[in-house]
């Protein structure tokens, strides 16, 4: 009996003992689980000790960008962020002196003079990952400018404008009281820094760029014109853009781009007499943001958006009306399984 019945206790505590060894191998299953929640829970980013500084720029692209970054940053890492104007240019300086921590969509070719002294010389400013947008700009007319547009009784006007040197065979067509004798060319914004003035030095057009001033004013005079059939010389109109999908236009051809003709490489000054290069844009930060707040750094670092999903974004905001946020979190609520992979 008492055999049996220690028999019995230690079956008893032999399954007391599993019971109990299960209990704690699911509660040790539970705790892993809760941390591993933990650990890509909003509060788990949230380190930085300030706000998050984001540069914003004036155009749209822009603005779907870092839009995007900053509903991510609040919403998913619990990371407060502002957005804070700034032109484009004085960016850089911005981010130097620590009044901003981030900025986005950088074009190359419109930054050679501050990559040069704020990355390669100063060490102020970081590159801080691709953005997977591939720009390109060019100098486009109206395509019934060229070729007419029958369902409007527009007459072709310069059948034979095809490349830089058909221009002032038609410079009749694009003079302007405000630039005299000279073709008139509207531009998009004088910071950008995109070098019309030394490429219409370089070609030896007699032609004058004249600056928007803002991407909405230069819309609105493209937009002008098409409605009422002038023509109209642009000499910065860029991919992706929503105008582009709107209104059909027609690029004129330029020299081909060379890192010569840009002064890349050791060659500067480059005379920029040729046509702009297609670019992959990237993101910077200010020099010590990483290690102050390294999950947004490496959520700006991860973040790839095509040019064919920026310009969807676009669309939504400058002909759907939407507001940028709005726009964001809509597209984000239809695209998780793409922005899911840019967080840390």
């Amino acid at each position: 009996m008492i055999v049996g019945t220690c028999r019995l206790r230690a079956s008893n505590h032999k399954d007391v003992y599993m019971k109990t060894n299960r209990f704690h191998s699911f509660t040790m299953a539970m705790l892993l689980s809760l941390t591993a929640g933990l650990a890509t829970s909003p509060a788990a980013y949230a380190e930085c000790d300030e706000t998050v500084k984001i540069a914003e720029n004036d155009w749209t692209g822009n603005l779907v960008d870092i839009n995007l970054l900053k509903v991510i940053l609040e919403d998913e890492l619990n990371i407060d962020a502002e957005l804070v104007f700034a032109d484009y240019t004085a960016q850089w300086a911005g981010l130097a002196n620590g009044d901003l921590d981030i900025a986005m969509e950088i074009w190359p070719s419109f930054s050679l003079d501050a990559m040069q002294e704020w990355i390669d010389e100063k060490k102020k400013v970081v590159h801080a990952g691709d953005l997977g947008m591939v720009g390109s700009s060019g100098w486009y007319v109206p395509t019934y400018v060229i070729k007419g547009d029958e369902s409007r009784g527009i007459e072709p006007m310069a059948p034979d404008l095809k490349t830089w040197k058909d221009i002032e065979k038609y410079a009749h067509l694009f003079k302007r009281p405000e630039t005299g004798d000279k073709i008139f060319c509207i531009d998009a914004i004088q910071s950008w820094e995109i070098h019309n003035e030394d490429r219409i030095a370089a070609l030896g057009l007699n032609m004058q760029n004249i600056y928007a001033g803002s991407e909405g004013a230069l819309m609105a005079e493209i937009e002008s014109a098409y409605i009422k059939g002038e023509p109209l010389f642009i000499c910065d109109l860029w991919r992706p853009h929503w105008i582009q999908g709107k209104y059909d236009f027609t690029e004129i051809e330029l020299p081909p781009y060379s890192d010569e003709c840009y002064g890349v490489d050791g060659a500067l000054p480059g005379d920029f007499g040729c046509d702009f290069p297609d670019e992959m844009t990237f993101n910077i930060a200010r020099a010590g943001f990483e290690n102050e707040c390294p999950a947004a750094y490496q959520l700006l670092e991860n973040m790839w958006l095509t040019a064919e999903q920026q310009e969807k974004l676009i669309v939504m905001i400058d002909l759907d009306g939407m507001e940028p946020e709005e726009a964001a979190k809509a597209w984000m609520a239809e695209n998780e399984d793409v922005w899911r992979k840019w967080l840390p």
